[in-house]
């Protein structure tokens, strides 16, 4: 059984994105899965990722995108986090603009249905406001990082 601590790294987290666009949010996003070595090929996971937000929206309400590539351009399943200093566009259930992007980057041999598992674990954290307003309040990457991991593992006690 995987847990979601497993697939975050404090390197995949950036809390300054200079993103004014959804665009250029994942293009920033993928960059910092590729300098952390979590790619084989950076242009083929943007271009699943858009394939994927074709679909329908990622935009998950409360300021919160969930954007993500199942491809197996990537090397191992991750999440990279980002904060935008301006909230952007971003299609969302609540029509609000998005600040914090949690992007998946998961291989598609992964026959688990690790994405799935990824997106319900988070989606439990983030489904508390006051741990969404937290968690933007965050001063640096490490914060960030163990107050997610506390949200995470209060919700399997």
């Amino acid at each position: 059984y995987m847990n979601i601590l497993e697939v975050l790294d404090i390197n995949l987290i950036d809390l300054h994105l200079s993103a004014t666009s959804k665009d250029s949010a994942i293009h920033e996003l993928a960059d910092l899965l590729d300098s952390n070595g979590r790619l084989h090929d950076k242009a083929k996971f943007i271009e699943s990722v858009y394939e994927r937000e074709s679909v329908g929206e990622t935009g998950m309400g409360n300021s919160i995108a969930i954007p993500h590539g199942l491809t197996d351009a990537v090397k191992k399943a991750s999440v990279a986090i980002g904060k935008v200093t301006s909230p952007i566009e971003w299609e969302s259930i609540d029509d609000q603009p998005v600040k914090l992007v949690f992007m998946l980057a998961v291989p598609t041999d992964n026959l688990q249905n690790t994405h799935l598992k990824i997106l319900s674990q988070l989606a439990a954290v983030l489904a508390y406001e006051e741990h969404i307003k937290a968690l933007l309040d965050c001063k640096s990457k490490e914060e960030f990082f163990e107050l997610f991991k506390s949200y995470y593992e209060a919700r399997l006690k």
